[in-house]
């Protein structure tokens, strides 16, 4: 299961995991909507919001109580992310109603199944359900090795501390302000426990959790006294190992550090006596071959050695592996897979320019900053005009380490550092050097040292060196687009250029559900952004598969050879922020479901081929169809924005909504609007570029259900 690079502990709202089934495209635009405002609509996608038990088992079968925002009701599939694990709608019991029998049941709560094979990978599965609202938004899963404990109603105090036996994966919830969660087991000798905390990073890509939980663990004797307590090690997660020398009764408790609060403060305790991994040194094995390790961590010895071996096929970047000790299977760590050649840190000093070890270029290089005040000193060759990438993992990989690189001059000169980096719009501790240009021929060091200067054998890294070729990543802003039979909507795509490219980027789109067409357009050179308009067809089955967004593009080598460049879309999850802010983060699928029909049936434009001279308007007249009794707001947009922050615009240079002479907000009954285009005075050419016009209607302040008509071309003209 891969990790994502940019996951860092120092995001504490926003850090882990995965996914793969999904719900409707939701845009945004600027309303004046009070924060508090609810749906204008019965048909938002299921919002995913705890998961409890939150934690499933190993070779176990498991029933948990899902909750969410929006309608669960008559959820049909759940799927599970990875291999090894999957779930299970429970029916529910049939109840009595009095409700109209056209009045949908509304189930924020439902009961699945998880069932765990015995060689399921330990770790954290992203999971959704699909409803006839659509499929939802990420849930997360926590697989473990140990037995499930499920909180009790009442054990707030000491007195009613709950008796579990260990080893156990204890799940409760932090549901209340001043809550306490108590507890009680036995050690009937001498033993060292692992407290493994699973929370915060729970709630990473929750889209409306306006709060997030900061758990405390404290170890107490039966009669109260502090043993132990821990905080933050895994982003606002504790993780603590304690030594008990005396039998007898004791307590775990567990809180927030601010004592507050909330229904879906979810938390997994996995608490055991194996060893228990927290690093894997060295950090980088290469897909297919056998590699001797050493396992970090407690209740191993020092330099505990191990073998491990990724699959052949394993795609480049980090990724989980449990690893085997004494034929026990252990929880999952991560390491960074690379084809690179490898450069490890040997046991000679590399502290200073004058020891420097020699690395290859391209390569990748790992160790560990073992001491207090340790720096790792590297040495390459370079020429005038190289241009190289160096690229740092070791926060990513749940390394302790905060690194900060550095390259020098073969006197001792600093060219350049990297501290912290953004990747996919999240921040990382991990610094990204990128395009260096090498100054003159010669000899060069790179050095690498922990930014507070700590050191021990939990600081692990590796820093990938590459020559920086043209080339362009893509960020495709939602993972879920939402459809019904004869509907479409939109999904806009980022490129984001690197190293010298600059060209046009050329959509595509693999993976469509049976009836769901794609019309793709292209980022333009010069422009962030292009588009992807699906459509359903009047008879499309009801479904939901799983795309990948891929570009093409081509860059002129000096040579005058073309150089074909391809990437595959990342998807963004979108999130509402504390204060009303749209964010996003980072999940690894894009689902596109075709459901029930919603409250907009269609959107039909009065033309679809726009051509422009500079300074020139048109108007396209856009009918929707409305469900029959919804008369809520519908706006009409070509930009994909909230607060007027644009997030997605395939407008072509010089082309904009003309505001003034549009009417965008729909309200009540009103089914007819008008979008301008306007082309200002120096507007340069394009032939038939993709844009859509969409219908938003809101499901709060900042996610929205977006509908689309047929794909509209607009030229501008010389």
């Amino acid at each position: 299961m891969a990790v994502r690079r940019q996951r860092d502990e120092r995001q504490t709202a926003r850090s882990t995991g995965w996914s793969t089934l999904a719900g409707g495209l939701v845009a945004t635009v600027c309303l004046a909507i009070p924060l508090a405002a609810r749906a204008q609509t019965n048909n938002s996608y299921p919002m995913l919001m705890s998961l409890k038990p939150a934690a499933t088992q190993v070779g176990a079968t498991t029933e948990h109580e899902l909750s969410a925002r929006y309608n669960l009701a008559g959820a049909t599939r759940v799927i599970v992310s990875g291999t090894g694990v999957t779930g299970e709608i429970v029916p529910g019991e049939t109840k009595p109603t009095d409700k109209p029998a056209d009045k949908k049941p509304n189930l924020p709560k439902i009961k699945l199944k998880f069932t765990c094979a015995p060689d399921a990978l330990p770790g954290v599965r992203d999971f959704r359900v699909f409803t006839p609202q659509g499929a939802s938004t990420v849930g997360q899963l926590v697989v473990g090795r140990d037995p499930v404990v499920s909180e009790n109603a009442d054990n707030d105090t000491r007195d009613k501390a709950q008796i579990v036996s260990l080893p156990a994966m204890i799940c409760g919830t932090i549901e209340k302000a001043e809550d306490l969660d108590f507890y009680r087991f036995q050690i009937d000798a001498p033993t060292s426990l692992v407290f493994a905390v699973q929370s915060q990073r729970l709630l990473n890509r929750l889209h409306d959790m306006q709060t997030r939980v900061d758990p405390l663990i404290t170890l107490r004797t039966a009669a109260g006294g502090v043993l132990a307590t821990s905080d933050n090690h895994y982003a606002g997660d504790p993780l603590l190992f304690h030594n008990f020398t005396e039998p007898g009764e004791y307590l775990l408790e567990v809180r927030d550090v601010r004592f507050q609060g909330n229904g879906d403060w979810t938390y997994a305790v996995e608490v055991h006596a194996r060893p228990f991994v927290t690093q894997i040194a060295p950090l980088v094995l290469t897909p297919g071959e056998a590699t001797p390790v050493q396992l970090v961590g407690f209740n191993l010895p020092a330099n505990a050695p191990a073998s491990l071996t990724l699959p052949a096929d394993t795609p480049a970047g980090l990724t989980l592996v449990s690893p085997t000790f004494g034929n026990q299977a252990l929880n999952s760590a991560v390491v960074l897979a690379s084809r690179l050649p490898r450069t490890l840190e040997t046991t000679q000093p590399n502290n200073t320019l004058e020891q420097g070890q020699p690395v290859t270029i391209p390569g990748v290089l790992a160790g560990t900053i073992e001491s207090e005040s340790d720096i790792d000193c590297y040495t390459f060759e370079a020429q005038a005009g190289d241009r190289l990438t160096f690229q740092v993992s070791a926060r990513q990989a749940w390394s302790a380490m905060d690194p900060y690189l550095r390259i020098l001059n073969d006197k001792g000169a600093v060219l350049a550092e990297a501290d912290d980096s953004s990747v996919r719009r999240v921040q990382t501790a991990d610094g990204w050097l990128e395009n260096w240009a090498v100054p003159a021929d010669g000899k060069y060091a790179l050095d690498i040292r922990d930014l507070h200067l700590r050191g021990g054998p939990q600081l692990t890294y590796a820093v990938e060196i590459t020559r920086a070729e043209p080339h362009f990543l893509l960020e495709v802003d939602t993972d879920k687009t939402l459809l019904a039979p004869g509907v479409g909507s939109v999904f806009y795509v980022r490129g984001l250029r690197k190293n010298g490219f600059a060209g046009d980027i050329t959509l595509g789109v693999a993976g469509l559900p049976a009836g769901v067409t794609a019309t793709c357009g292209r980022i333009l050179a010069g422009h962030p952004d292009g588009v992807v308009i699906l459509h359903a067809a009047a008879d499309a089955p009801v479904d939901a598969r799983n795309i990948q967004v891929v570009g093409t593009a081509t860059h002129p080598l000096p040579s005058g050879a073309p150089l074909q460049l391809t990437a595959v879309g990342e998807p963004l999850q979108e999130y509402y922020s504390p204060g009303g802010g749209r964010g996003n983060y980072p999940v690894d699928l894009h689902t596109v479901s075709v459901a029930e029909p919603m409250d907009v049936r269609s959107v039909q434009l009065s033309q679809t081929e726009i051509k422009l001279k500079p300074g020139e308007s048109q108007k396209i007249e856009v009918t929707i169809e409305r469900a029959p009794g919804f008369t809520g707001n519908v706006t009409l947009d070509v930009l994909y924005q909230h607060l007027e922050s644009p997030f997605g615009n395939s407008l072509p240079k010089g082309v904009t909504l003309d505001g003034g002479n549009s009417k965008t907000l729909l309200t009540g009954t009103e089914t007819k609007g008008v979008v301008t285009l306007k082309a200002a005075a120096d507007a340069p050419a394009v032939e038939r570029q993709l844009i859509p016009v969409m219908a938003h209607v809101s499901i709060n302040f900042v996610m929205k259900l977006t509908f689309a008509g047929e794909p509209v071309w607009v030229t501008v003209e010389k």
